[in-house]
């Protein structure tokens, strides 16, 4: 009877939170879908935003990319390889843990650099690129599944949009630390303490705000319904409940490639571009407007697939076309300063206020935006093939393996000092093939509704996430409505 109760508690629709009016502005609720998408965006602002000043200044602010390149080479195996077993451990430890660990490996990664450039010991570098990379393995996983499933269906791209101009933000405004930090800095060379400092500063407290996430179990959509929880799996459990999602969407390997290229823009664009063609101070600032133009790409393309005119799958096929020919443009662009350029070459590095330097700079602009649009389609791709978060947890997961995987591999060529020439030419020939392995999977899988997962079967509190009521409802999967082989605890 208890039982019978807690299912229909959790089939009821309640009263969407009221919006608090504060003089002439009215804010959402704290429990509302909404803030809590902005919270983690603030998260990641403060996180991954200064992370990535570290990584578009170019060989994380050092002259030689090498240390820095062997260390995200460990970063991205890590992050690959816990990517993959995320789920049950952010399941268990819950998002609002998840998410400040994952503060604290970032920020030794970023002490790391700053003890390089006194000690210059490789060791802790190292360390501190695996730190960051079982951080980020979680820290991922968990923003992707909330990210996902929190919206409404027709929301999706608004939130994956306002999500990533918040912590794209966070890059934009960090990296006037380093322009600034280093103004007088006009030659090659690695930037002062006072930046690895105040951005070390700034990720502890993206841990801190973390804290102040609401139990998934607590958050109202705007329609009333809440955010459904799933029970937690083992780690082994997990891993054989992956090719049963791949048996229940098998058209999804065709988004492994795109994953796979996700973050294999890295190195060419920070250490073989940014870092070869300018000087410190100039690196700094070309970051400011890499990571505004990143925040753009992400915004606009994320309002535009949902403008509600054209129906899903017409917004699905527009978007695909609008990534093949802006990736094409931009690298046809890009093809006649990587002619300049030659491993082991030296360089007379330009400034940033040289006439000469202003189509250098316009092109990392596009760069930046090329990188954003990626992301939110991916995101927004994925979003449109369930509404189930476990189903969407195993996307993400699936995201973060493929990318950190194919940074992995990236990052220890750029290592081993392989030349230009195969840097620009994997990353053009592997991005535009990966759009051209996501066709199929846009043509034939994405519909104009995907089935709510309201609509699914409960069971009992067999298992919880950490923060769901004792004897509280958990919402069948889909993987649990189709396949009977889905393990559960």
């Amino acid at each position: 009877m208890a039982a019978e109760k807690n299912v229909e508690a959790q089939r009821e629709v309640l009263e969407p939170p009221k919006w608090h009016r504060v003089g002439p502005i009215s804010l959402p609720p704290y429990r509302s879908t909404l803030t809590q998408t902005c919270l983690i965006g603030f998260i990641c602002f403060l996180v991954v935003g200064m992370f990535n000043v570290l990584g578009s200044i170019g060989g994380s602010g050092q002259l030689d990319a090498t240390t820095a390149d062997n260390s995200n080479t460990v970063l991205y195996a890590l992050f690959a390889v816990i990517a993959l077993i995320s789920g049950p451990i952010c399941n268990y430890f819950g998002p609002k843990i998840t998410l400040a660990s994952g503060g604290i490996g970032y920020a030794l990664y970023t002490a790391s650099f700053w003890c390089f450039n006194h000690t210059a010991n490789d060791g802790f570098v190292m360390f501190g690129g695996a730190a960051c990379g079982i951080a980020a393995g979680l820290f991922w996983t968990a923003e992707g599944t909330i990210l996902m499933s929190y919206p409404m269906e027709h929301q999706k791209g608004s939130y994956i949009a306002i999500f990533w101009a918040i912590w794209s933000m966070g890059a934009v405004i960090g990296s006037i630390i380093p322009t600034v930090d280093n103004w007088n800095q006009t030659e090659s060379g690695t930037v002062k303490d006072g930046t690895y400092i105040a951005l070390f500063i700034l990720m502890l407290c993206g841990s801190f705000f973390a804290l102040f996430l609401v139990r998934p179990s607590k958050v109202v959509r705007d329609d009333g319904s809440k955010v459904f929880l799933h029970s937690s799996t083992s780690i082994i459990q997990e891993m054989r409940n992956l090719p049963t999602a791949l048996r229940r969407e098998p058209y999804i390997v065709l988004f492994f490639p795109y994953a796979f290229c996700g973050l294999w823009y890295i190195p060419y664009q920070s250490n073989d571009y940014n870092s070869y063609f300018f000087n410190v101070r100039s690196r700094g600032f070309n970051s400011i407007w890499y990571n505004l133009a990143s925040l753009i790409g992400a915004v606009i393309p994320g309002l535009l697939l949902d403008l509600k005119r054209f129906n899903r799958r017409t917004r699905a096929i527009a978007g695909w076309a609008f990534m093949f020919v802006l990736l094409n443009a931009i690298l046809i662009a890009g093809v006649f300063p990587f002619r300049e350029s030659h491993r082991g070459v030296d360089y007379d590095v330009m400034d940033a206020l040289d006439s000469r330097s202003s189509g250098y700079v316009c092109l990392y602009f596009f760069y930046g935006f090329l990188d954003g649009a990626w992301q939110c389609y991916a995101y927004w791709i994925m979003g449109c093939l369930s509404n189930d978060p476990l189903v969407l947890s195993m996307y993400a997961a699936f995201y973060k393996v493929f990318g950190a995987a194919g940074a992995a591999i990236v990052f220890s060529l750029d290592a081993n000092k392989k030349p230009y020439v195969d840097m620009f030419g994997s990353y053009w020939g592997l991005t535009a093939g990966s759009l051209l392995c996501l066709l199929p999977l846009v043509l034939m899988r994405v519909t104009n509704h995907t089935d709510p997962v309201e609509d699914a079967d409960f069971v009992g509190a067999a298992g919880m996430l950490p923060g769901a009521g004792a004897g509280e409802a958990v919402a069948m999967s889909e993987f649990d409505k189709k396949d009977p082989s889905v393990v559960r605890e």
